[in-house]
């Protein structure tokens, strides 16, 4: 059986690991990319089952990294959640901006694996 596979996305090295190791002892398949480009690029290769997308990227907003993946047919209704630690209207972002839903980071444990079970509730699928 395969597990479910999580693309995080964040330019922050150290959160991206932590978060990438937590997610893996959850039972997750963890990608991971530090900007919008590679976040696309893996995204179309390896078809995550959620995307875990930090607004404020290097290269491009995760908002933009949200649209064009909206646009490939294999991406229209898979959930990509935006995380962003400025304080943005949740509802603007995900009504005007691809998203499924916004959060901001950092996330405690208990709060991240919830929010990734609402989306994936068995990693083992």
């Amino acid at each position: 059986m395969t597990t479910s596979k999580i693309l995080l996305v964040d330019d922050y090295e150290n959160l991206r690991k932590l978060v990438a190791r937590f997610l893996a002892n959850l039972g997750y398949t963890v990608l991971q990319a530090a900007d919008g480009r590679s976040a696309i690029q893996i995204a179309i290769a390896e078809g995550p089952k959620f995307i875990l997308l930090d607004l404020l990227l290097p290269d491009m907003n995760g908002m933009e990294v949200a649209r064009q993946l909206r646009q490939i047919s294999q991406f229209k209704h898979i959930p990509i959640v935006g995380w962003t630690g400025n304080p943005i209207p949740r509802q603007q972002a995900i009504l005007r901006k691809n998203l499924t839903d916004c959060v901001l980071k950092p996330l405690a444990p208990r709060a991240l694996r919830s929010l990734i079970e609402r989306f994936l509730p068995n990693p083992q699928h």
